[in-house]
């Protein structure tokens, strides 16, 4: 799949401690060898939709496993997964 790394995902992971960085780096490197229905199948990374969260243009966001806590925060334009940030607290990734 397509990705659009934001400068907010890339100040975001890198204010993180090296481990979850590294799992940002796997993250990436995964997402980008597969589609977007082999994302969501995914057992590792695990996209899947945000149930009731947007985005302030109204576009649906979802979430990506990048460690046993840690989630990256992105929206899908067409064929391109936008990476938008990274949250380290699993619970707020999801409100």
């Amino acid at each position: 799949m397509k990705l659009d790394i934001r400068p907010s995902f890339l100040v975001s992971a890198l204010q993180q401690a090296a481990p979850l960085q590294k799992g940002v780096r796997k993250m990436i490197e995964i997402a980008a060898m597969l589609s977007f229905q082999e994302l969501l199948n995914h057992e590792g990374v695990h996209l899947e939709k945000n149930k009731g969260l947007t985005t302030r243009e109204g576009k649906p966001q979802y979430t990506l496993r990048v460690t046993h806590a840690a989630r990256a925060i992105a929206t899908v334009e067409g064929e391109t997964l936008v990476l938008l940030y990274v949250e380290p607290d699993h619970e707020k990734a999801y409100h």
